[in-house]
């Protein structure tokens, strides 16, 4: 068996071993763990930033998306309102044409029954002598 007798050294080396764990706790560790931590609250605050943005992201959108609803629904009943309008106009328009197109047959009625007219005057006036002209050609005589 091997047997180990407890020098000085090995107390040297203990107190070495600790020596240096506090050192470096205290230059190295702390710092790198200091660093660590700010870092990690630095990540959490933006998470944190990450999460407000995004919430205001989402009610940017549904506000964005309510207006576009409502401009929508808005155009869609200006749309109605131009079409009624639109169609209003095209009745009048209609009504003037069909007022016009029977005032002008109206008006050709009546010069077709003014020349009718006039044209019967014409061939009453001249119907005897037509129809003496007539009898004296089937005739083959004169009848004067």
């Amino acid at each position: 068996m091997i047997s180990i007798i407890p020098d000085w050294s090995v107390l040297l080396q203990v107190v070495n071993f600790l020596l240096v764990i506090i050192i470096l706790n205290h230059f190295l560790f702390r710092p790198i763990r200091g660093i660590i931590q700010e870092r990690k609250e630095k990540i959490e605050g933006f998470e944190s930033d990450i999460v407000q943005i995004s919430s205001k992201v989402d009610e940017r959108g549904q506000e964005i998306e309510s207006r576009l609803t409502a401009i929508r629904r808005e155009g869609f009943d200006q749309k109605e309102i131009v079409k009624g309008q639109g169609l209003e106009d095209e009745k009048i328009i209609i009504d003037r044409a069909n007022d016009q197109t029977e005032e002008v047959m109206r008006r050709i009625t009546e010069q077709i029954t003014e020349e009718v007219g006039a044209a019967r005057e014409a061939l009453r006036s001249d119907l005897e002598t037509f129809s003496l002209e007539l009898a004296q050609k089937v005739l083959g005589r004169s009848l004067s």
